[in-house]
């Protein structure tokens, strides 16, 4: 199981990789952020544990047409995080999409799971 590390106040990048057991630090992320905006989780295998205001689901796309998603939804001015499972770029498209991170103010969270093959549920958003 993944430890749970110190978490900082500060915001000190907008494109992180996190476990789904490092429950203490997306709830984190969750929190620090403006309620009016939407949080989106793109993933297969990972499910928010319950229905949340301003939170989406969305099934993964295929691989070439993921980095289009992530760019429009950073760009459109309504997202404060997205949480992506197990996301694997490039080193340019990782550039582009966090310069457009920073200028939108969105959090793009890489979700990690260990390989078993079931579905996991993310915990951190209760409550």
């Amino acid at each position: 199981m993944a430890s749970v590390h110190a978490i900082s106040a500060s915001k000190t990048s907008h494109f992180d990789s996190v476990s789904v057991f490092n429950q203490q630090r997306l709830q984190a992320i969750h929190n620090n952020v403006d309620k009016a905006k939407w949080s989106y989780l793109i993933a297969n295998n990972i499910v928010f544990k319950q229905a949340y205001s301003h939170c989406i689901k969305l099934n993964m796309p295929a691989t070439e047409q993921l980095v289009i998603w992530l760019e429009r939804l950073i760009s459109g001015g309504q997202c404060a995080n997205i949480f992506v499972e197990h996301v694997v770029l490039d080193e340019m498209s990782q550039a582009r999409l966090t310069q457009l991170c920073i200028m939108h103010n969105v959090n793009l969270i890489n979700v990690t799971t260990h390989q078993h093959g079931e579905v996991v549920k993310g915990p951190w958003l209760d409550s």
